[in-house]
């Protein structure tokens, strides 16, 4: 490919102006012509111009695409050339903001500014923005949405969306199987894993000065399943935690602590005041009735209670749970003991 350069003609032009100017030596270059020359440039003649030119083409072909291109200076030859450092520090700044990019260094920014590098720190930011909602997305934050980079951005996009349904439907089953788990499958109230799981939250979070804990057993229970049948069982069951869950706070603790024992907790409560909570729980239970199998049955229960401090923080939640258990449980047998149907506390 012929290259063309001001001031120089086709050859075969070149080869006919010889011939002229040998015959015409007023179109010869002066020492005065040379004195007009501007500065910081020499008269050269076309052929030298084209390999000037060819080595400055050259040299830009290396910062731009050569993979060990490390040489910022250029050679001593092309510094003369009008706007050509300027050229090479936008051409070293493409290079670095594209060498950087394809590392995924997004913070890289060039000291050149330029349409092409704007478009680069344009797409950068972009990258970053992209970067960031990842982040957030693997943070669980499924809340953001971005708008560019066309496919990648609406992928991501829709990629978010479907996170975001998926974990809510996998918390809503989390949420239900936990339900289920902490549920008595007959009565219908908290279980013991339950109880144990919600006193902690308590006992750790709001750590009340005091508290009540009571522990219930229906009295006699196994004579309406050896009288009646199981299922006569059942239904007292089923009515008495009825009952004691509706009588008290929401944010009070039921379960069914095993069998016809059932346990409660109740924040914040002092042992004056959970004493008369039991007593109206008792009375409530003794006014009951069972019709089944066409009689009408009545169902009483004992009440042991006793007050609970905050968690030592030397004792295992376990260990300090239990010994309160023991406590009250110590009471319901004192009430089984007076004849039942009582509140010890």
């Amino acid at each position: 490919m012929q290259r063309m350069f001001a001031g120089s003609r086709p050859a075969a032009d070149q080869q006919q102006g010889f011939a002229m100017d040998v015959q015409t030596t007023e179109s010869l270059p002066s020492a005065d012509d040379d004195a007009q020359q501007p500065e910081g440039t020499a008269a050269q003649h076309p052929a030298e111009a084209v390999a000037l030119a060819d080595e400055a083409v050259e040299y830009l072909l290396q910062v731009i695409a050569a993979p060990q291109c490390s040489n910022e200076t250029p050679p001593e030859a092309l510094r003369g050339i009008r706007n050509f450092e300027e050229l090479l520090s936008i051409a070293w700044g493409i290079r670095k903001m594209s060498a950087a990019l394809s590392d995924g260094n997004l913070d890289y920014s060039p000291p050149v500014q330029g349409i092409t590098i704007d478009a680069l720190k344009s797409f950068q930011g972009k990258l970053r923005r992209l970067a960031w909602q990842i982040k957030q997305i693997a943070g669980g934050d499924y809340g953001n949405k971005e708008f560019f980079i066309g496919e990648c951005a609406e992928a991501l996009n829709h990629l978010t969306l479907q996170l975001t349904q998926r974990i809510s439907s996998l918390t809503q089953a989390s949420e239900e199987y936990r339900n289920m788990s902490f549920r008595d499958a007959l009565t219908g109230i908290y279980n013991r894993k339950a109880f144990m799981h919600f006193a902690e939250e308590v006992f750790s979070t709001a750590r009340p000065a005091v508290s009540t804990l009571i522990i219930t057993d229906i009295d006699r229970f196994k004579l309406f399943n050896d009288t009646y049948g199981h299922l006569c069982g059942d239904e007292v069951l089923k009515l008495f935690a009825t009952h004691i869950a509706h009588a008290l706070r929401p944010d009070d603790i039921c379960c069914r602590y095993g069998g016809e024992e059932f346990l409660m907790l109740l924040p914040g409560m002092p042992l004056t005041l959970g004493l008369v909570v039991a007593e109206r729980l008792r009375s409530g239970v003794e006014k009951l009735r069972l019709r089944f199998a066409g009689h009408e049955l009545r169902i009483t229960a004992s009440f042991g209670v006793c007050e609970t401090g905050p968690t030592p923080d030397n004792l295992p939640f376990s260990d300090f749970v239990g010994s309160c258990i023991s406590r009250a449980d110590a009471n319901l047998y004192k009430a089984k003991a007076g004849g039942r149907n009582m509140v010890v506390g």
